[in-house]
């Protein structure tokens, strides 16, 4: 039986069911998506672009129904939905509007005057593997470069959202993309070296967990395909002083919460100063206690549910196991008792370093908060870590906190903010939290041939 299915965690309920390719239809989708390759790559850029505008404005005036079709499907509130979707027309703005100078050709001013320039040409057929916490934006800050680029894309999305990832390319056909340029494929997981093992797909990127990215790069490793993984992260959010320490609290809890936690770039640590701590975690339990947990389309929904029942129990029993060695729950952590996937968001403190919560990425509604005896503490439980996607500094004084960010390990570290992405600069992190960038020039040229040529006269 396939996997992929509607399994709305709001109410418990499988909704629809869709059947998987079988194996023996593989290669001809990688067929038809080559074969667009070959006709989308001679197509002119400026078609590119107006066929990614048209797209755009096709997520504005539909983004209401967008937004319910992913809070069904993995619970995500109503206006978290909509933002979403405003954040997927920026993408195709975007990249329709600066791609043409970034994949301009480079001229190089060689010393012996021989003309000498860059051409970035596409690639052929990429594999994009998404997950389904943001279905859109994932699929969006991959795909929609590539686009641009020239290469085609077979889209294998989260099982759990398989009409968000249908949707993606029936509006991307209805703003003129040809048919083939861009499939949205079910493909078991079992199926994924079948069309890695295949010639004409140059490359792949995954979004996921770190046994999906090692899996899968090896294949890929294997046959000489090009690779980005973005696995996760531990996220640390380091707060070295607060002018205002409730409203800092309340702040870093609803970082934490959104999506119900369950964001690779979330603070799922957050470290505090011992001056500011004792006051901090009082008004971080407070804020916490006021967050409403219900449906999608709640009108008062802070948080909807975690994206499974089977996913809201792994991380119950994570809490859980954390209060055994040692933390201490402050609030929440319990399964809230009606149908979905619905839990209370969980407060803990006193993690040691060494513990299974502190040494990999939780994905769910916990806070967890660290304290630092001072700053260079603070920057010592930061980087103790293996993961390394996104972090922050926080504090009054912007020349500490500049300097300190500049130590922290990791892909991106933002001062006085958190969880931000933008097609503006690159996104993707170092260590366990792979390897590669997207977004901006960075994810224009990551599956491109960088074509030298050299011009001698005759």
């Amino acid at each position: 039986m396939s996997n992929y299915a509607v399994h709305n965690p709001n109410t418990g309920e499988i909704e629809e069911r869709f059947d998987s390719l079988r194996p023996e239809e593989v290669p001809a989708v990688i067929d038809r998506a080559h074969e667009g390759f070959l006709k989308w790559r001679e197509t002119p850029m400026e078609e590119r672009a107006a066929v990614l505008r048209r797209f755009a404005e096709l997520v504005e005036e539909e983004a209401d129904r967008l937004a319910r079709i992913i809070g069904r499907e993995m619970g995500k509130p109503l206006k978290d939905g909509l933002a979403e979707t405003v954040t997927l027309a920026k993408h195709g703005w975007w990249f329709a509007d600066h791609a043409p100078e970034i994949l301009a050709d480079t001229v190089i001013d060689a010393s012996d005057g021989v003309k000498t320039y860059v051409k970035h040409d596409p690639l052929g057929v990429i594999l994009g593997i998404m997950p389904w916490n943001f279905p859109y934006n994932q699929i969006a800050r991959f795909a929609l470069p590539q686009l641009m680029v020239g290469n085609a894309i077979l889209m294998k999305q989260a099982s759990i959202c398989p009409v968000s990832s249908a949707e993606f390319q029936k509006l991307l056909e209805r703003a003129g993309l040809p048919e083939g340029v861009y499939t949205n494929i079910y493909l078991d997981s079992g199926d994924v070296e079948a069309v890695l093992t295949d010639f004409r797909v140059k490359g792949f990127s995954i979004t996921g967990s770190e046994a999906a990215g090692s899996s899968v790069a090896a294949i890929a490793g294997a046959n000489m395909k090009r690779s980005v993984l973005e696995l996760g992260g531990n996220d640390p959010m380091v707060i070295l002083d607060a002018a205002d320490v409730p409203a800092m609290a309340e702040n870093a809890v609803r970082l934490r919460l959104f999506n119900a936690g369950q964001v690779c770039t979330s603070p799922k640590r957050i470290i505090v100063h011992a001056d500011i701590y004792d006051e901090f975690v009082e008004a971080a339990a407070d804020a916490i206690g006021r967050m409403k947990v219900g449906p999608f389309d709640g009108e008062d929904t802070d948080m909807g549910p975690v994206s499974s029942v089977e996913a809201r129990d792994e991380v119950v029993e994570r809490v859980a196991q954390a209060v055994r060695d040692g933390a201490t729950l402050r609030f929440g952590g319990k399964p809230i008792d009606r149908p979905g996937a619905y839990m209370e968001p969980a407060l803990l403190t006193d993690v040691g370093l060494e513990q299974d919560i502190s040494c990999k990425e939780l994905f769910g509604p916990v806070v967890v908060i660290y304290k630092a005896d001072n700053d260079d503490d603070a920057l010592r439980i930061a980087n103790a870590t293996e993961y390394g996607l996104q972090s922050s500094v926080w504090s009054q004084d912007m020349a500490k906190a500049e300097q300190f960010a500049h130590k922290v390990n990791a892909g991106m570290t933002l001062i006085n903010a958190h969880r931000e992405s933008s097609p503006e600069w690159p996104f993707g992190g170092i260590n366990r939290s792979g390897y590669g960038r997207e977004e901006a020039a960075w994810g224009l040229t990551l599956f491109t041939n960088e074509h030298a040529f050299r011009v001698h006269e005759a």
